[in-house]
């Protein structure tokens, strides 16, 4: 299904799940009133308060649906500012109930009709329970979190309802007092349920992240594209359902518009694999001078910096990986290329290697059409190796001299 397709299954299972909960609520109310079991009540504006969460989603959904030029970010934050209210509701109500739940624990309460109020409370666990699986197998179809918390906010309400099995139990069995304290317990977690409702909603209109650990796997898999120089900044902001983003790289001197955009299409691909609800990211690429390399030299064989050069880029048996730091020489590693025998792409599966070895330059004799598109395509700059230098060392040692190969050869 595409996008929009996705929106309307959300929209209609948050719909379903509203009406389910509006039906459960005014049950419970009806059946708590009727049999005296203040828990049950106590319950029933738990639920009906779900309603406003349930209702916050489908809201949500649904004006994503829309768009406005004087709403260049879309209608998204409306979610935010609707929870917000509702959050302040939840915790005025929090109150009232808990204030009831103690005044009715200095008293003696009977439950009238204890039957119908114990199989009204274990048809609300049933049905909240099936409600939670529903909206959590929608919500991973259509890769909405929202629907998602949703989810797992109506299972937490299975709990709740279970304590007010319990209360009922209680008073079956002469403990009449389980009904208040069962008001008390549900009080607190609708108290708890608002202060984390207003929280979320104010640090959302408030352009807050608080993930870090999923922004420290962003940055990580953002530095492995090669390229690359460094990670300047990355930010990130919640808006309803949605998410923004803004990244600044750095990479090496001037690049032209189709290598930016190339590289611009990765950082966006690494940052959805993480924020499946991605907006629209901007990435800002800032060209700086490079002094740290690590250079990949084409070899005959394992003799280290003594290693004759290969003429050939796709037939070098060995390739030799040189760490220079601020013109310093650093440590070296030699690795097989185990495609040097290869009839066909020689060259591609060469720099292959390369990439993966994250090598930022390369220092040839010359490269074909192939190999340099890719090379250039992964940022890697292209030296020349001038005639009469047949060892590693010599080009390590004239390699800031080294001049740069800007078109593939014939």
């Amino acid at each position: 299904m595409n996008a929009q397709e996705n929106l309307e299954l959300g929209v209609k299972t948050s719909r379903n799940a509203t009406l389910a909960l509006a039906f459960l609520a005014f049950l419970k109310g009806a059946v708590g009133i009727y049999s005296g079991s203040t828990v049950l009540f106590a319950d029933a504006v738990h639920t009906g308060l779900d309603i406003f969460a349930s209702l916050a989603v489908w809201i949500g959904l649904k004006i994503s649906l829309k768009s406005s030029k004087h709403f260049p970010y879309g209608y998204y934050k409306a979610e935010n500012i609707i929870a917000l209210f509702v959050s302040l509701l939840i915790l005025l109500s929090g109150v009232e109930l808990l204030r009831e739940g103690f005044t009715g624990s200095n008293t003696t309460s009977h439950i009238e009709f204890q039957g119908l109020a114990l199989a009204t409370a274990v048809f609300s666990v049933l049905t909240i329970y099936g409600l939670s699986v529903y909206k959590r197998n929608v919500g991973t179809k259509i890769n909405s979190q929202s629907l998602i918390a949703d989810a797992v906010h109506s299972y937490t309400d299975v709990f709740s309802s279970m304590i007010v099995v319990v209360a009922v139990l209680g008073s079956m069995l002469g403990v009449s007092k389980l009904d208040s304290l069962g008001t008390i317990v549900i009080s607190l977690l609708i108290f708890k349920m608002g202060i984390e409702s207003a929280r979320d909603a104010v640090l959302t209109l408030m352009d807050a992240w608080l993930d870090e650990d999923e922004s420290e796997r962003i940055k990580k898999d953002i530095l492995n594209i090669p390229g690359l120089i460094e990670l300047e900044d990355l930010k990130l902001r919640k808006s309803g359902l949605v998410v923004f983003g803004e990244v600044t790289v750095e990479v090496e001197g001037e690049t032209d518009l189709k290598r930016v955009e190339l590289l611009s299409e990765e950082i966006k691909t690494v940052v959805k694999k993480e924020v499946e609800n991605l907006e629209h990211i901007v990435v800002n690429v800032k060209p700086v001078q490079r002094i740290n390399f690590r250079l990949a030299l084409p070899v005959f064989d394992n003799n280290g910096f003594q290693a004759k050069l290969s003429e050939h880029l796709g037939k070098a048996p060995y390739f030799l990986f040189v760490e220079i730091k601020e013109g310093k020489v650093g440590d070296y590693q030699i690795i097989e290329n185990r495609s040097f025998n290869s009839e066909k792409k020689g060259g591609m599966k060469a720099v292959d290697l390369i990439i993966q070895e994250k090598a930022n330059v390369l220092a040839v004799r010359n490269v074909g059409e192939g190999p340099y598109y890719m090379l250039r395509d992964n940022f890697i700059k292209i030296l020349q190796i001038p005639d009469g230098v047949n060892t590693a060392r010599e080009v390590i040692d004239r390699f800031q001299n080294l001049k740069e190969i800007t078109v593939p050869a014939k």
